[in-house]
């Protein structure tokens, strides 16, 4: 399939001719003779669709000069640069500095320690985990919902996280990006509610998110039971803190997404 774009000049048959021949660019991702078993098109056509809206979710496009359009890919800013401070910091934090960022609940007039928790990480184990975590679960929202709303909501689960381990945990020191990236996975449920048939591959979405949170509590309930939540400490009060902010602060802040039914050349 290829878009038509009418020029403004008197050549709108040599432009439509030229358009016809450009084929969506989404259309290379997929193979050349897409058929079933009996060689009939039609059946894979919603895997076509399927595809291309997906790709449309992921970019967005620009006008260039009269008669064509440009794609864009949307970048994960936020995302991105949260992850490249948190290993920057993991590299060079000093004692010192990491005595300043991590959250003590016993010095409330500190407040930047709120959110500073989250850059630091206990071991690389820890730091890995965190990092493709959010790497998976907050790059599709973030280039979906924006940067600014999922950075309102990664910081709102951290400032939940950290408030609730201090008021259930008094005596327990807090470092990692947890709770955000429990803010980020709870943010899912009202982006789904939301954009249900909006989304493309909606249903892997759903699937995989519910495989990585089971996984988690599988986790996390086999080290409570075997290690009785010793080396390391996990803060469940900073998790589920962090995850009900998202679910509230998604429904809050997350918009409904347009429909995508612009066709367009790209090069």
């Amino acid at each position: 399939m290829s878009a038509q774009v009418e020029s403004n000049g008197g050549s709108a048959g040599a432009s439509e001719s030229n358009n016809n021949c450009v084929n969506d660019v989404r259309l290379l991702l997929l193979p050349e003779n897409s058929t079933d078993s009996d060689g009939n098109p039609a059946s894979v056509a919603s895997s076509v669709e399927s595809h291309k809206k997906f790709i449309d979710d992921l970019t967005r496009t620009i006008d260039v000069g009269h008669v064509r359009r440009k794609r864009l890919w949307r970048v994960p800013w936020f995302i991105l640069l949260m992850s490249f401070v948190q290993i920057s910091l993991h590299w060079i934090a000093s004692e010192c500095m990491q005595k300043l960022l991590i959250f003590k609940p016993e010095w409330n007039v500190e407040h930047w320690r709120l959110l500073t928790y989250m850059l630091l990480h206990s071991d690389y184990w820890h730091l890995s985990l965190n990092i493709c975590f959010q790497c998976f679960i907050g790059i599709c929202l973030e280039v979906e919902q924006g940067h600014w709303r999922l950075a309102l909501v990664y910081m709102v689960g951290g400032v939940a996280g950290s408030l609730a381990n201090a008021w259930l945990q008094p005596h327990l020191h807090l470092m990692g990006a947890s709770a955000g990236v429990y803010a980020m996975l709870g943010s899912h449920v009202p982006h789904l509610v939301l954009n249900f048939s909006q989304l493309s591959h909606r249903f892997a979405r759903i699937a995989s998110l519910l495989i990585l949170f089971l996984s988690d509590v599988g986790f996390t309930t086999y080290h409570f039971c075997h290690n009785h939540n010793r080396n390391p400490r996990t803060s469940l009060e900073a998790h589920i803190g962090g995850g009900v902010a998202g679910i509230l602060c998604g429904f809050i802040v997350y918009r409904r997404l347009q429909p995508t039914n612009q066709k367009a050349i790209f090069f």
